[in-house]
């Protein structure tokens, strides 16, 4: 019911144990053969680069996709695989970090206990909601809910105020919904009808599972459904959840206590735990519809809503039959044919949960610190390169590039590793899991609650440190490169610059950029939603912005599916400036202004070679679709067609010419940074 599909720029993650790091073998960074001799690279570089990959790469039946993006974290999460398998079998100090990590996999790789528990370990919750019998009392289960991780009709955060970043306070989104997007519950194309319909099912077999009849679960989740998609028509759209003024709302609590009395804020936030007397909420007319649905639904048909949101809320930590209904609404998401093997899930499970513990064993044995070092050189250098293309630009006044200039050189880098790390303060019982994860999901929600009215932590991390991806936060204005994002084919400390500026170097400008898309330009250098514009540049910036919109909007992806551009235009805009910042920054190296051939390429045309690489996927049709509708990235052959034709340094690099498909004339390159 939550299975909502969240893809993270990731990249491969193969790295050799130190036993084996005296005999690393050469690493042919440009594999030459493999390159389509058949495809002119200003036709489509992505498959003059990646095409013979491409056409004979197979898709495990386990996985939706291959290649390097969000696919090539499989070597990553079997590295943590064996670091789990290793500490799960040894003899470690109670309450130690090897003792936490290794007995919560244990405990979920005991399948057969957990299998032989049934759904007994939720009696307890669906007991509880039979009891309901107001709205007060459902609300206060929904609250006690929300802190395990159930966040049924009701979503709340604990960051930074986005207008006095110095504070944090409680934000309250929409929520509600089982399919991956509010447009899901109205469109009627055949591919989103298949969706509707195993979703459905799913909810169905969740009823039949805790005893309902066939026909009983089958009008039981005919009623979430239709209360979900009365949900769904207050849900704001994705592209206009970008908009980052219309989505900050901060309000009374006893205004909200006056005109949403269904939802009972003082008691809702009491029950929470969160003493405040406002909060920002982010999507007013969900909260509103919300309440008049609390006030004119029977309070039955809301109790029914709940079983259902409780159930999903905990099937993949309950027995097999429960897993499998969640796979199989999955599969109709993703296209993936068979599920994970366990230990995979489980690794997987334990990062997601005690990911700073785990990433704590990751570092030590596979994170070296040159490439720390290396890395937050090549950041430096990306900063200077950048301040330098801000000082060309053409249409921006003086007085604004000095404001630009300042949060440039404003932003926080963060590389490897977090300086303080995040404890868990958790007892791990081996033969528990379920009991396992709900103690970890309380522990998280004290974590977070324990930030409110307090200035944000700045020393925390978003992803684990073995993470394979990169991040830009606007309310720190910093910059985060886990460790795990600092390998090959992002990274390598032993290949030359082009490759590392093509790719980690790509990756950090993309990063940089996101400072000065469309929503991080809204932010000032100290993370606050504050304009530092002129007014005449900012018009300017916005008219560059619907170029990238424009010109993305025309990408199709599959038969009558194209890119939606007002959704990926913060990723789009990062993609173009985090090459051409790269490029500059890599024409600063002894390398870049030499033209000494490799493998019979020049160090330009290698760099441009690394970037189409670091982009090679092949995904499933099915999730191409739902990643086309949810993600806001542009899929991977477009993060490097569509940057490329706009770049003049590719042009020359390969010689582009009028009448190749993807040429565009000078006039119609968007340049923005």
């Amino acid at each position: 019911m939550r299975r909502i599909l969240y893809c993270i720029v990731i990249a491969l993650a193969v790295v050799a144990c130190k036993e084996q790091e005296q005999s690393v073998p050469e690493r042919k960074y440009v594999d030459v053969s493999g390159l389509d001799p058949s495809v002119k690279p200003g036709d489509n570089f992505f498959m003059y680069v990646n095409g013979i990959w491409y056409d004979t790469a197979r898709i495990a039946d386990d996985q939706s996709g291959v290649g390097s993006y969000s696919f090539l974290n499989i070597p990553q999460k079997k590295l943590l695989q064996s670091i789990l398998e290793e500490v799960s079998a040894g003899e470690n100090p109670s309450g130690s970090i090897e003792q936490k990590v290794g007995d919560f996999f244990a405990s979920g790789m005991d399948t057969t206990a957990i299998n032989r528990r049934g759904f007994g370990p939720i009696k307890p919750i669906l007991e509880k909601i039979e009891k309901i019998n107001d709205l007060k009392t459902l609300m206060a289960f929904v609250a006690d809910e929300s802190k395990l991780g159930d966040n049924s009709i009701i979503s709340a955060g604990i960051s930074p105020d986005d207008k006095n970043s110095t504070v944090n306070i409680a934000h309250f989104g929409q929520a509600g919904l089982g399919l991956p997007d509010r447009d899901y519950y109205f469109k009627t194309d055949s591919s989103t009808i298949g969706i509707q319909s195993a979703y459905r099912g799913y909810l169905a077999t969740l009823f039949e599972l805790t005893g309902d009849s066939a026909e009983k679960a089958a009008a039981k989740a005919d009623l979430v459904y239709g209360i979900e998609k009365q949900l769904a028509e207050s849900h704001k759209t994705r592209i206009q959840r970008r908009d980052v003024q219309n989505n900050y709302h901060k309000m009374a609590v006893a205004d909200l206590q006056k005109t949403q009395p269904n939802i009972g804020w003082t008691a809702l936030l009491d029950n929470l735990g969160l003493d405040t007397d406002s909060v920002d909420v982010r999507q007013p007319a969900y909260f509103e519809k919300l309440n008049t649905l609390l006030g004119s639904l029977p309070l039955e048909g809301w109790k029914t809503y709940l079983k259902a949101s409780s159930i999903a809320a905990y099937d993949q930590i309950l027995s097999q039959p429960f897993e499998k209904a969640s796979f199989e609404y999955n599969k109709a998401l993703s296209g993936q044919s068979t599920e994970k093997p366990r230990a995979q899930v489980m690794a997987e499970a334990v990062d997601r949960q005690m990911g700073f513990a785990l990433g704590q064993l990751y570092v030590k044995r596979y994170f070296g610190e040159d490439a720390k070092k290396r890395i937050s050189e090549l950041v430096d250098n990306l900063q200077k390169a950048f301040e330098a293309r801000i000082e060309k630009l053409d249409w921006m006044s003086d007085s604004t590039k000095v404001k630009a200039k300042e949060k440039l050189w404003a932003i926080t880098k963060k590389v490897g590793y977090p300086d303080v790390w995040r404890e868990y303060d958790v007892t791990i019982d081996r033969g528990k899991y379920f009991e396992n994860v709900i103690a970890l999901r309380e522990d998280n929600y004290k974590y977070q609650a324990g930030k409110l009215n307090n200035p944000p932590y700045k020393h925390e991390w978003g992803p684990s440190p073995s993470t394979v991806t990169a991040y830009y936060r606007p309310s720190f204005n910093e910059i985060v490169f886990p460790a795990g994002i600092l390998q090959y084919p992002y990274f390598d400390v032993n290949a030359d610059d082009a490759i590392n500026y093509g790719g980690i170097g790509m990756v950090i400008g993309h990063e940089l950029t996101h400072a000065f898309d469309d929503q991080g330009a809204q932010y000032d250098k100290d993370g606050n939603i504050k304009n530092w514009w002129t007014e005449e540049d900012f018009e300017k910036f916005k008219a560059k912005t619907q170029q990238v919109i424009d010109r993305y909007s025309t990408f199709t992806v599959l038969d009558s599916v194209h890119v939606k551009g007002a959704m990926t235009v913060g990723e789009n805009t990062a993609d173009n400036g985090g090459i051409a910042i790269a490029y500059d920054a890599f024409k600063l190296t002894e390398q870049g202004q030499d033209t000494t051939k490799i493998d019979g390429f020049t160090p330009d045309q290698r760099f441009f070679l690394s970037i189409a690489r670091i982009w090679r996927v092949k995904t499933r049709d099915e999730f191409l679709r739902t990643y086309v509708n949810t993600n806001p990235h542009s899929p991977a052959m477009w993060r490097v067609n569509g940057p490329l034709m706009n770049f003049t340094p590719f042009y020359e690099a390969f010689n582009v010419q009028p009448g190749d498909k993807n040429y565009k004339p000078i006039e119609e390159r968007i340049r923005i940074w």
